[in-house]
């Protein structure tokens, strides 16, 4: 019996992409519905921006649209010239093999070994093709230190997880840096300067073009190599419908449903730092006691949603200062044997969020 569904859709709207996600998350929960590997493109110009990103500008300027994802990470390329995967898991670990690592350890894999071993069959696809990639850690896969890929994910309530690689067919980085001036003249979205030397694309690396079913086609058979079995099928009838109801909630002007604005007064404290994958910045909301009311973390980070509100909620009426933050950090990512499911990655040490919030240098 197939482990896992592969569905390739070459012109999906992102908006029924993310009712998409929200229909198998739930429905692969529960065990209705098999582990899915969906591989798509989406019509459209796009910038696809990270659930954590605070961006209250345009969803649209100059052709170029801004999408946002349930997964946080970076602001990657979306649309046309890009090559989406979204792997969706019962549990995070559901498809590993014993070989892997043994049983037993599976559930304490760290996050980054996580994105490491839904990677490879992306990996195993594009070698097959002819490129040689990597991936070095965190979220890029690479050709010779060249950005080629990004990958994020997440975990729901359920623990059910979403694995999520942006793939840049033949448009890439370079050009979103410009797309991204334009869009987003302010500045509100970090990116770094992107060149020929630090980024790349499929039809650059084989020096020829790339149909949008053959590098899929890899794609898929790369997955089918390192997961396991696989059956390949279409959308059905329900799935698309809930695609199409569920998705109506996912245009930017109302997708702070995702991640909403610190609410009540505005943000006593603005922190940012420098983080492994561009910045993250805390808003804090401080009552006149000095009690934290309200915190929203925002920015370039991977995490966990059910995570990140607990941590905002922990610590709401404690103290600003570097104990009681430390206190609230750990209690919700420390790393311990009853507590290895919530992940924070792109701060690096615990010990940088904490210093983060607490506005502490």
């Amino acid at each position: 019996m197939p482990d896992l569904d592969v569905i390739v859709a070459p012109a999906l709207a992102p908006d029924d992409l993310i009712g998409l996600e929200l229909h198998f998350l739930d429905a692969i929960a529960t065990r209705q519905t098999a582990p899915v590997l969906l591989i798509y493109a989406s019509p459209g110009r796009s910038i696809s921006i990270g659930r954590y990103h605070a961006f209250g500008g345009a969803p649209e300027r100059d052709g170029i649209n801004v999408i946002r994802r349930l997964t946080g990470g970076r602001v990657v390329g979306a649309g046309n010239g890009w090559l989406g995967l979204a792997l969706i898991l019962p549990t995070r670990t559901a498809l590993l093999k014993e070989d892997t690592a043994p049983a037993k350890k599976l559930n304490n894999l760290k996050p980054e070994q996580i994105m490491n071993r839904y990677a490879r069959g992306l990996l195993t696809g594009m070698r097959a093709l002819g490129i040689d990639c990597f991936y070095p850690g965190r979220d890029a896969i690479t050709v010779e230190q060249r950005e080629i890929a990004m990958c994020t994910f997440e975990t729901d309530a359920s623990g059910a997880m979403l694995f999520e690689a942006a793939i840049a067919h033949n448009r890439g980085m370079e050009e979103l840096v410009h797309d991204l001036e334009r869009i987003d003249p302010d500045g509100a979205l970090s990116c770094r300067m992107y060149d020929a030397a630090s980024a790349t694309k499929v039809v650059r690396e084989l020096a020829r073009d790339v149909s949008f079913d053959e590098l899929a086609g890899a794609i898929a058979s790369g997955y089918r190599s390192s997961l396991g079995p696989t059956r390949r099928r279409e959308l059905t009838a329900i799935e698309s419908a809930q695609a199409d109801h569920r998705g109506q909630r996912g245009g930017l002007d109302i997708s702070n449903w995702i991640h909403p604005p610190v609410a009540g007064a505005s943000p006593t404290l603005r922190n940012r730092i420098a983080s492994q994958l561009g910045a993250i910045e805390a808003a804090v909301v401080l009552k006149a006691d000095g009690a934290i009311e309200a915190v929203r973390l925002s920015g370039d980070f991977i995490a966990n949603s059910p995570a990140v509100a607990e941590l905002e909620s922990e610590l709401c009426g404690r103290p600003l200062d570097l104990a009681s933050v430390s206190h609230a950090v750990a209690k919700t990512f420390g790393d311990n044997e009853n507590n290895n499911s919530n992940f924070f990655l792109g701060a690096g040490e615990l010990s940088n969020l904490v210093r983060l919030i607490a506005g502490v240098n």
